[in-house]
């Protein structure tokens, strides 16, 4: 499955549509269309050799901020202080450091296959923290945020990464 045809699959699942969220990882699959993507884009994230893959400053520093952002939204669900605000917020976050990505992360071809695994799980889970659902769905969404950063740290070798700790509410 090339870039193009996965992110399509990935937004064919998502209950409500959102084009902010996906035009980021569509610019994504534009852009890294240059590297050599002829062979099958696989679904499930593998180490390099039994190797987390490198990273490079530009998607440290983006993945960081993401941390940032959901580990302040889950302390706020946890302690009962979370604004509706607060979802939009972290979502536009969000995608400001995927775009950030898109424009300066310059990763190993299969380094990148996984990445873009992740990204996907992002979009996935930011339309439904955007979406008019219950609390409960948008807090299960940023709880998998939470669970996605959690698999990027073990796939992706970036320097004092730590795993994020949570309940589940």
């Amino acid at each position: 499955m090339k870039i193009s045809q996965l992110l399509l699959f990935v937004m064919s699942f998502v209950a409500t549509p959102n084009i902010s969220v996906a035009a980021p990882l569509l610019v994504f699959a534009d852009q890294h269309s240059g590297h050599k993507h002829d062979a099958e884009i696989h679904t499930q994230l593998t180490l390099n050799d039994g190797k987390k893959w490198r990273t490079d400053d530009a998607l440290r520093h983006a993945m960081t901020n993401i941390r940032i952002s959901v580990t302040n939204t889950l302390t706020a669900i946890h302690s009962d202080n979370l604004k509706s605000m607060q979802y939009d917020v972290l979502t536009k976050s969000i995608e400001k450091e995927i775009a950030f990505i898109v424009a300066h992360c310059k990763l190993d071809p299969k380094a990148d296959e996984n990445l873009h695994i992740i990204l996907g799980r992002f979009a996935i889970e930011m339309d439904i923290v955007k979406a008019k659902r219950g609390t409960q769905e948008k807090e299960l969404g940023v709880i998998n945020m939470a669970e996605t950063l959690n698999t990027y740290g073990k796939y992706f070798d970036h320097p004092g990464w730590r795993a994020i700790e949570f309940n589940s509410h």
